[in-house]
C-alpha cells in the first residue's frame, strides 16, 4: 500500500512540483499532536509553500533591558551598588523571561519552519481537480494540503484520505486561546453533534487523553475510553498511564556524573586500544603516536608511589555493607551519595582510583611498574579478590610465582581497562542491591550475564549428533591449557602468534558489549532517580527497573553527550493519582465518532499550553488579549472527518 501511495506522489509532484513543494515522508509535529501519533499512520503526501527567509525571522535576540538614558551619561564612581537605585525597568525583566521561555525548546522541527501554507481557495481548488479523484484507488495513507489560515474559520490543513470503498476527508482549523476552565464536555459533545446534520448516528464512542507534564523532560500521559453520554474530562482511578522521560548524556544529576565521568574514559581507553591494534605493526611512528593515555588529571610521581603503596598495606575495612540493614536511609539519592563516597575494599578497585590520574601513557606503565615492584618486595595486607588479570598478576608476583612483568603496547591500556570496567559494575551492583531496587543476581542476569550465554554457545564446538561424528576431529582446538586456555572466538586483534601468556586481553566485541551494558544500567539509574526526584513513587522502581534493563543495550563508538535516551514505562493509575489531582494537564486530546451504515463522523479537540506551529505558519492564530491573561490558557485545534460510502 505504501508503494502505490508513492506512486500517488510521484504523479501530483510531476503535476503541480513548480507551483508547490511536496514532499512523501512522515507528517509534521503539529500534525501529528493534533490528530494523535497512533493516528497518522506513517508516511504521507505533504503539500505546501516553501519560504526559506522564514527562518531568518523566527530566532530574535531578547530586547535588552531599557536603561536611563540620562543616567547612562554619568560617570558614577560608585562601585559598591545600592539596592534604592535599580536601572532596570520591571516590564522589561518579564519580558526578556519571556524571550528566554521561548529559547528553551519550540515544539517543532527546524525544517519545519520554512513551511508556508496555501490559500485556502487554492488549496481547495487542487483538492476538487479531477486529478485528485482519478489518483491510484489502491493507496492507503492521506495526503495534507498546509493552508495559511487567512480564511474566517482559520484553516490549518486540508486532508484527502484513501479508504477502499469510502469517501474520506479531512480538516483541521484553529479555534481559539481559551482559559483551561473553559473546556466543558458539553460544549465538546455539542459541536461533534452538530456535524451529523440530524442523522440518527447511535452512541458516541469517546477517546480522551491527558498529558501532564512534570518537568520539561519528563511527562505522564493518561487516557481512556467511554460510551458516556457525558464523559468525565479528568480520570485517574481507570485510566491507562504511562510516564515518558528523556535522559540527555550531558545533563547527569550531580550524584552521578562521577559514575559517568569513569564510563567516559573507559570508552576513550577502548577507542585508544582499537587505534592502536588498527596499526600496521611495521609503522612504529605512528604507533607512537597513537599510544596515548589522555584521561587523567595527573599525579605527582612521589605521591603515586605512597599511595600504591599505602593501597597495598593497609587493611582493608568491612566497607558498608552493613549500613542498609541499619536503619540508614535506602533511598535512592542516600544510597548514591553513599556509594560514591564509600571506602573500597578490594585493592584492584583502590588502583583503579590511583592508576586512572595518570596524566599519560608513560606515567602509567611507570606506575605499573612501581605497582609491581611493590607487590613483589612488600607484604600485602590487601590480598586482591576481585577476579580480573590484574589481580592474578599481583598475586603471582608477591607469591614468587612470576617475575616482575614488562608491559608493552597496549597492555597497560587493557589492565586499566578491566579493572575500570569491573569496579563501575561494582559501583552500580551496591546502588541498585542497597536501595533495594533489585538484587546484584537479578542485575547481573538482566545485564551482563546476557553476554556471557551468548559467548558459552559461541564456544560450543558445533558437532553433529552420530556416531560417525562423536569425536571431534581436532581435539587440540579445545584443549584447556596455559597457552590455549580457551575456545577460539571471533576476535579480530587475536592472531595465532599471540596466543600464549600474556599479560593483557583484549576482546573489542566484549568490550564494547560491557561499556553499552553499563550505559544502560546508567540511564536506568538517572531514569529512576528522575522518577524519585520528581514522582517520589518507591513503590514502582522494581517493575520500571525491570523495564528499563530488558531494552537492548546501545552500542555506541563513543559517548555523544547530546545522545538522549528516552523511555515510555507503564504505571498504574493508583501511583499517580496523588501527585496529579488537582492540576491541569497541559496538553488535552478529546476524540469522538459516530457512526451508522453509510457515515462515519470524528471530532478531535486538542488543547495545548503551547503553541505547537511554528511562527510562519501560526501568525493568524494569535490572541493577545487572551495570552497575556496569568492564568493558564489552551490553544485549541479542532480535526474534523466525515467519511461516507461511495
Amino acid at each position: 500500500m505504501s508503494t502505490h501511495l508513492a506512486n500517488v506522489y510521484a504523479f501530483l509532484l510531476r503535476g503541480y512540483g513548480e507551483s508547490y513543494t511536496l514532499i512523501y515522508s512522515e507528517p509534521p509535529t503539529y500534525l501529528c499532536k493534533i490528530v494523535g501519533q497512533d493516528k497518522c499512520g506513517g508516511k504521507v503526501v505533504f503539500i505546501y509553500q516553501e519560504d526559506r527567509s522564514l527562518s531568518d525571522k523566527i530566532y530574535s535576540s531578547p530586547r535588552k533591558l531599557r536603561i536611563n538614558i540620562e543616567d547612562g551619561g554619568k560617570i558614577d564612581m560608585d562601585l559598591t551598588g545600592s539596592p534604592l537605585k535599580d536601572d532596570c525597568v520591571v516590564d522589561a525583566i518579564e519580558d526578556i523571561s519571556l524571550n528566554i521561555k521561548i529559547d528553551q525548546g519550540n515544539s517543532w522541527k527546524v525544517e519545519e519552519e520554512c513551511q508556508k501554507g496555501i490559500p485556502i481557495g487554492k488549496a481547495r481548488s487542487l483538492m476538487c481537480k479531477a486529478n485528485f479523484q482519478f489518483l491510484d484507488p489502491d493507496a492507503a495513507g492521506s495526503i495534507w494540503i498546509l493552508c495559511n489560515g487567512a480564511d474566517a474559520d482559520k484553516t490549518l490543513l486540508l486532508q484527502y484520505e484513501f479508504v477502499s470503498g469510502y469517501f474520506s476527508r479531512g480538516i483541521i482549523s484553529f479555534s481559539e486561546v481559551i482559559q483551561v476552565n473553559e473546556v466543558k464536555i458539553e460544549s465538546i459533545m455539542r459541536q461533534h453533534m452538530s456535524l451529523n446534520n440530524g442523522i440518527s448516528t447511535g452512541q458516541v464512542e469517546t477517546y480522551i487523553e491527558n498529558i501532564y507534564q512534570i518537568k520539561p523532560n519528563i511527562s505522564v500521559r493518561c487516557c481512556w475510553s467511554s460510551t458516556a453520554a457525558l464523559p468525565s474530562l479528568i480520570d485517574l482511578t481507570s485510566c491507562e498511564v504511562t510516564l515518558r522521560q528523556a535522559f540527555r548524556l550531558d545533563a547527569c544529576n550531580e550524584l552521578t556524573e562521577d559514575f559517568m565521568n569513569q564510563l567516559r574514559i573507559l570508552t576513550v581507553i577502548k577507542n585508544d586500544i582499537i587505534a592502536y591494534k588498527s596499526l600496521d605493526k611495521c609503522d612504529a611512528e605512528a604507533g607512537n603516536e597513537v599510544l596515548v593515555y589522555r584521561c587523567g588529571c595527573g599525579i605527582d610521581i612521589g605521591k603515586l608511589r605512597e599511595s600504591i603503596s599505602r593501597a597495598f598495606t593497609e587493611i582493608a575495612g568491612l566497607g558498608d555493607m552493613h549500613r542498609a540493614e541499619s536503619g540508614i536511609k535506602c533511598d535512592i539519592e542516600s544510597v548514591v551519595q553513599r556509594i560514591k563516597l564509600r571506602q573500597l575494599t578490594d585493592l584492584t578497585d583502590k588502583l583503579w582510583e590511583i592508576l586512572r590520574r595518570c596524566s599519560s601513557y608513560k606515567d602509567l606503565k611507570m606506575a605499573f611498574t612501581i605497582l609491581f615492584k611493590c607487590a613483589a618486595h612488600c607484604n600485602i595486607v590487601n590480598t586482591p579478590t576481585n577476579k580480573n588479570r590484574l589481580a592474578e598478576i599481583i598475586t603471582e608476583v608477591a607469591n614468587k610465582r612470576l617475575a616482575i612483568p614488562c608491559l608493552t603496547g597496549t597492555e597497560p591500556l587493557e589492565l586499566l581497562l578491566e579493572i575500570g570496567l569491573e569496579k563501575l559494575y561494582k559501583d552500580y551492583e551496591h546502588i541498585f542491591d542497597e536501595s533495594k531496587i533489585c538484587s546484584s543476581n537479578d542485575l547481573k542476569s538482566k545485564s551482563l550475564s546476557a553476554s556471557q550465554h551468548n559467548d558459552e554457545k559461541i564456544s560450543m564446538p558445533d558437532v553433529r549428533k552420530s556416531l560417525r561424528n562423536a569425536v571431534r576431529p581436532d581435539p587440540v582446538a579445545m584443549r584447556k591449557t596455559l597457552l590455549h586456555n580457551k575456545a577460539k572466538r571471533d576476535n579480530k586483534f587475536e592472531h595465532e602468534e599471540t596466543i600464549g601468556f600474556k599479560n593483557s586481553s583484549f576482546d573489542e566485541n566484549e568490550v564494547s558489549e560491557r561499556l553499552a551494558k553499563l550505559l544502560q544500567v546508567h540511564c536506568s539509574l538517572e531514569h529512576l532517580l528522575m522518577i524519585d526526584i520528581n514522582l517520589n513513587l518507591s513503590n514502582v522502581y522494581s517493575e520500571v527497573c525491570e523495564q528499563l534493563l530488558s531494552k537492548p543495550p546501545r552500542f555506541l563508538d563513543s559517548i555523544d553527550e547530546n545522545l538522549v535516551d528516552e523511555i515510555e514505562i507503564s504505571l498504574s493509575a493508583h501511583d499517580v493519582r496523588e501527585h496529579l489531582e488537582g492540576k491541569d494537564p497541559h496538553e488535552r486530546l478529546i476524540s469522538m465518532r459516530s457512526e451508522n451504515k453509510f457515515r462515519e463522523v470524528k471530532s478531535t479537540f486538542y488543547y495545548t499550553m503551547n503553541n505547537i506551529c511554528p511562527p510562519g505558519i501560526s501568525e493568524y492564530f494569535q490572541s493577545d488579549d487572551k495570552e497575556a491573561s496569568k492564568e493558564n490558557t489552551y490553544y485549541s485545534w479542532l480535526y474534523r472527518k466525515i467519511k461516507t460510502l461511495h
